[in-house]
């Protein structure tokens, strides 16, 4: 995994209580890299699975949460950083319809080793998109906030909700619709 992930965390962690509690984390954790991260590196996932379980147990705040608050804290970081590969897209549905053919492609050039999640258009219309979600790490609690936090970006009203009706399919279905 990518160490912007785990230098976002970190001060996810900061912003939300304070950098004692990063210190206690790290220390208390015993991680590979005691909690050492540069952005451009690359990460084994087990140590962000480490942390989020570690301030969850601290916290008492639910992973799925944890996980949906710092894709929320994140995607501020990725439009700062790539900016130019968003700047094409006015509406929020017409983003993530292409994160897999556009935004991805682009995310490959840039980190040729990330491991990315792969994103399938079900269905859209003006209002809706039904994305199926597919990740070998389980962060679809992450994507649900990258996604929320995309509808402050565009400046509109948007849900996000996991449906469960299809349990045959690879992935996870997520219902997104405008309410604006």
């Amino acid at each position: 995994m990518k160490g912007f992930i785990f230098t976002n965390f970190l001060d996810f962690v900061e912003q939300s209580h304070d950098l004692e509690m990063v210190d206690e984390m790290i220390t208390e954790t015993d991680l590979p890299t005691q909690g050492v991260y540069t952005p451009y590196n690359s990460y084994d996932f087990a140590e962000l699975v480490t942390l989020l379980t570690w301030l969850s147990q601290k916290t008492d705040v639910k992973l799925e949460l944890l996980l949906e608050q710092l894709g929320v804290f994140v995607f501020p970081y990725l439009m700062c950083k790539h900016a130019y590969i968003t700047q094409n897209f006015s509406d929020p549905l017409e983003f993530f319809s292409s994160i897999q053919n556009h935004i991805h492609i682009e995310v490959k050039k840039l980190y040729e080793d990330a491991d990315l999640p792969t994103f399938k258009v079900e269905n859209r219309t003006d209002k809706t998109l039904s994305l199926i979600y597919i990740s070998s790490r389980g962060l679809t609690y992450f994507a649900i906030g990258l996604i929320k936090e995309a509808f402050n970006h565009f400046n509109v009203k948007g849900i996000v909700n996991i449906d469960t009706s299809c349990p045959d399919i690879e992935g996870v279905k997520l219902d997104i619709q405008i309410l604006d």
